[in-house]
C-alpha cells in the first residue's frame, strides 16, 4: 500500500469475531485488529519509545501494523462536570439571579462542542495464528513500558471505521 492511501481500508468486508477480539475483515478478506494504547504520563516509567522498539522488533518479517495518532471527542469530562453543577445548591439564598446564571451555564456545557483527546490506535493485520498470540501477548509486552493495550470493541472499530477511514460508512 502507498502512503497515504486509506482505499484498500475504507473499502471493508464487515466484522468477524476471533476468541475475545473483534477485527475488521478487509477488502482482501483479510482480518484487521485494532488496539487502543494508553499510559498515564504522571506515573514513573512510562517508556513510549522503547514499549513501540520492543513491538516492533517483536513482530516476524512480512507483518504489517499501522499506528493511528487521532483526535476524538471524548464526552466524559464533560458529563462529569454538567453532573457535578446539576446538583449546586444556591449558596446563601442569593435568589433568582444565581439559578439563572447556573441554568445558563447548563445549556452552554449541553450545547458547547465535545472536548477531543488523543488517542494512539494500533491497526494490525492478522496473520493467522501465529499472529494472534503476538497480539494476545501485546498488553503484558506492553505492560513493562507502563503501557496499557486494550481492543476495541465490535462499535468502536465500527465508529473508527466512520470517523476515520469513510465518514458515510454505515
Amino acid at each position: 500500500m502507498e502512503i497515504g492511501s486509506s482505499q484498500r481500508f475504507v473499502i471493508a468486508q464487515g466484522f468477524r469475531q476471533v476468541e475475545e477480539h473483534w477485527g475488521l475483515i478487509g477488502h482482501d478478506g483479510s482480518l484487521r485488529l485494532f488496539a487502543q494504547l494508553t499510559a498515564d504520563p504522571d506515573r514513573q516509567g512510562v517508556r513510549p519509545v522503547e514499549a513501540y522498539r520492543a513491538l516492533l522488533s517483536s513482530m516476524q518479517p512480512g507483518w504489517t501494523v499501522r499506528w493511528l495518532q487521532i483526535f476524538w471527542p471524548d464526552p466524559i469530562p464533560r458529563t462529569e462536570f454538567f453532573e457535578h453543577a446539576q446538583n449546586w445548591n444556591e449558596p446563601g439564598g442569593e435568589g433568582e439571579g444565581y439559578e439563572l446564571l447556573r441554568q445558563g451555564l447548563l445549556l452552554f456545557i449541553q450545547e458547547a462542542p465535545l472536548p477531543f483527546m488523543r488517542r494512539t490506535i494500533v491497526e494490525f493485520l492478522s496473520p493467522g495464528d501465529e499472529g494472534l498470540a503476538w497480539w494476545h501477548g501485546l498488553p503484558g509486552l506492553l505492560g513493562t513500558y507502563r503501557l496499557r493495550v486494550r481492543s476495541l470493541s465490535l462499535d468502536e472499530i465500527q465508529e473508527l471505521a466512520c470517523r476515520i477511514f469513510d465518514p458515510k460508512l454505515e
